[in-house]
C-alpha cells in the first residue's frame, strides 16, 4: 500500500480568501434553495433534497481544510 502524502500548494493570501468567500457564498445559496424547497409543501424532491445536503456538506468539509 503507498503511503498517504498532503499536497502543498502555493496559493496566495487574497486567492485563499476569494476562494473562502466562493465557498460561504454557495452554500448559503445552497441553504436558501433547500429552505425554499422545503417551503414548497407537498411538491418536495427528495433526490433534489439530498443532492442539495451533499453539496453543503462537500463545501463544508473543503471550507474546513482552507487556512484561515
Amino acid at each position: 500500500m503507498s503511503s498517504l502524502r498532503s499536497a502543498h500548494v502555493n496559493i496566495s493570501e487574497g486567492e485563499i480568501r476569494r476562494l473562502r468567500r466562493q465557498l460561504e457564498t454557495e452554500i448559503t445559496w445552497l441553504q436558501r434553495q433547500m429552505e425554499e424547497m422545503g417551503s414548497a409543501g407537498s411538491d418536495l424532491d427528495v433526490s433534489l433534497q439530498q443532492t442539495y445536503k451533499e453539496m453543503i456538506f462537500s463545501r463544508r468539509a473543503l471550507l474546513g481544510r482552507i487556512p484561515r
